[in-house]
């Protein structure tokens, strides 16, 4: 009988609690750091998440750091050393691959309604809420300028990104998935109305507005209150906005054409520019 066998047992169990334990407080120290460094406010939580052995970098760990805090949720991706003493935060990229195909890849759009050429070359997709003024001024332009001067040539998508202090873009973007739920061309009413009537909305009477904007679009009211006072569309909303945060998106509107992020309420121009250059490549 091998009297030593229990004792290397122990040993080997002491020596991976230590490890654990150490890795855990080198995981502490990154958070630590990463906070001062970029003067997170106190309501900002940090954690890290998924941190393993690279597939890329041998030798080295690679995780990601998650910022939840007022202005939403943040994920970015960093390399270590084994310790997580030495870190490089940063998006880890394979440049054999296309970088706009690869941010493409990341959006779902199965089943999504949108408007345009369903051929189109070129697709624009927005992460928008309806309360943001320059969400508007994103509204405007789209409608008004890049589907009429590209027709036939874009189609267009619109995501819910709510930013939470404004207090009734969630119940809004609620509101427009319960009647995309039903109908693609209600949803689009309401995307449009809330828009043009910004205005005149508020926390108070979103759900009246929402209600007289669906009332000649043919579908179930009743299922629609039922929708909308369940809140049972939240979740879509909250995985819109995940999705969105994943790519980047901190703030709205911010728009992706073919993969190609443009940030904010840009002029036409700066939309023609990527189109164009777009349209170009796909001959």
């Amino acid at each position: 009988m091998n009297r030593l066998a229990p004792s290397f047992a122990v040993a080997g169990l002491l020596a991976m609690a230590s490890a654990s334990m150490a890795l855990a407080q080198s995981e502490d120290a990154l958070i630590k750091y990463f906070r001062k460094k970029n003067n997170l406010p106190p309501t900002a939580t940090v954690t890290v998440q998924g941190l393993k052995d690279s597939a890329n970098f041998k030798g080295s760990k690679e995780g990601t750091l998650n910022i939840a805090g007022p202005q939403g949720n943040k994920a970015l991706g960093f390399i270590a050393s084994p310790d997580l003493r030495y870190v490089v935060v940063g998006e880890v990229v394979d440049t054999t691959v296309d970088p706009s195909k690869a941010v493409m890849a990341k959006i779902n759009l199965q089943g999504e309604p949108f408007k345009g050429a369903k051929d189109a070359k070129v697709t624009i997709v927005e992460y928008s809420e309806f309360q943001c003024p320059f969400c508007k001024r994103g509204f405007d332009t789209i409608e008004n300028q890049v589907l009429k001067q590209y027709e036939g040539k874009v189609k267009f998508y619109f995501k819910s990104f709510p930013l939470p202090f404004h207090p009734w873009a969630m119940p809004a973007s609620i509101a427009a998935e319960c009647a995309k739920s039903q109908k693609a061309e209600a949803f689009w009413k309401i995307y449009e109305s809330f828009f043009t009537h910004q205005s005149e909305i508020n926390p108070q009477n979103v759900k009246d507005k929402a209600t007289e904007y669906l009332k000649d679009t043919g579908i179930d009211m009743a299922k629609w209150t039922t929708c909308f006072d369940g809140k049972e569309t939240a979740a879509k909303v909250n995985k819109e906005h995940d999705e969105g945060a994943a790519l980047g998106v901190t703030g709205t509107p911010a728009f992706f054409i073919n993969g190609r992020m443009l940030v904010g309420a840009q002029p036409f121009e700066q939309f023609k520019n990527v189109i164009d250059d777009e349209l170009a490549a796909a001959k």
